[in-house]
């Protein structure tokens, strides 16, 4: 009997609620960063454009508690502007399918691959996601990280912010609570 009362409990306590993977260690994520991402954004963007990647940055900034930051003037991070598709071809043999492309520590943008501002700023969300690890989520609504920019919903399109899952997802992959 007693063998059986040591079992149960060490199977109840092995079971517990679904949870994200971040780790429960302020050590691990201890707040502000330390060293900046250092970026570059291609003169080839023009003002507005080079405006909302600026916004999409500091959501990041705000939404991750400062745990991600950016600081201009280094290549830790390109954001290119290219003109056509075919551009992205030496780095994804799939280009025909992008809109833009986050790889090895550069993010290309088509020209034209979205007009609309809230729409390009949730694309630039989506790829510093990227950049920073995240995959694509297709389980909930509200995030920047679907496989397709055009599901972003308008939520996010008119009211820059990282999602809450958008935050957890960061802290999965940097193991970190951050502030969620």
């Amino acid at each position: 009997m007693f063998w059986r009362i040591v079992a149960l409990a060490c199977v109840l306590g092995s079971v517990r609620p679904a949870t994200r993977a971040a780790v429960e260690d302020p050590g691990e994520c201890p707040g502000a960063s330390d060293r900046p991402i250092s970026y570059t954004v291609d003169p080839a963007f023009d003002a507005d454009e080079h405006a909302l990647i600026q916004q999409a940055m500091r959501a990041w900034e705000r939404g991750t508690g400062d745990r991600v930051r950016f600081a201009p003037g280094g290549r830790d991070l390109v954001i290119v502007k290219v003109d056509r598709a075919e551009a992205l071809e030496p780095w994804d043999p799939d280009w025909s399918q992008h809109i833009a492309l986050t790889k090895a520590g550069h993010i290309w943008i088509v020209d034209n691959g979205v007009t609309d501002p809230g729409l390009f700023r949730a694309l630039v969300m989506h790829e510093i996601g990227h950049h920073l690890g995240l995959a694509h989520v297709e389980d909930t609504p509200l995030t920047y990280m679907h496989s397709r920019i055009n599901d972003t919903p308008e939520e996010l399109r008119t009211r820059v912010r990282l999602p809450e899952r958008d935050g957890h997802d960061f802290c999965a992959v940097h193991r970190c609570t951050c502030a969620f």
